[in-house]
């Protein structure tokens, strides 16, 4: 029987995917989400620096490291049931974490589904890319 690793690859794949897609879903929803938070336009050119942006490129990786070695020892096998898997992880593990936090903030609704919605996404897609691309020793 062979034995399956994680697929550094697809996790490089995953990571840059998981820079991607929470700027293109950002783009869509900015207004939105600028409003909620009460941020003006002044204030997000004026940024903090790339901090948040390597801190989502860590963050990405130990979640995408962390998905393929779950996948192991599960273990996932095909696109379907790593995206199936990835969709429940984002909804579970971190999509009601958030609409949670967000009603003992007091915020919006939406802006709970505009930020958990992008993970669920990101997770979901993950999940399929290692649940496809898998690595055997």
């Amino acid at each position: 029987m062979r034995k399956q690793s994680v697929n550094l690859w697809a996790v490089l794949v995953c990571v840059v995917l998981g820079q991607v897609l929470p700027a293109l879903w950002y783009t869509a929803f900015s207004d939105t989400w600028m409003a909620l938070h009460g941020f003006t336009a002044e204030q997000m050119k004026a940024g903090n620096g790339p901090a948040p942006y390597l801190a989502s490129i860590v963050s990405t990786s130990f979640m995408a490291y962390t998905v393929g070695w779950i996948f192991t020892k599960i273990p996932v096998k095909s696109l379907l049931s790593g995206f199936l898997t990835g969709l429940l992880f984002g909804f579970v593990f971190v999509f009601c974490e958030t609409v949670v936090r967000g009603m003992f903030s007091f915020t919006s609704i939406t802006l709970s589904f505009i930020d958990g919605g992008i993970s669920v996404i990101v997770y979901a897609i993950s999940g399929g890319i290692l649940g496809l691309w898998r690595k055997y020793e």
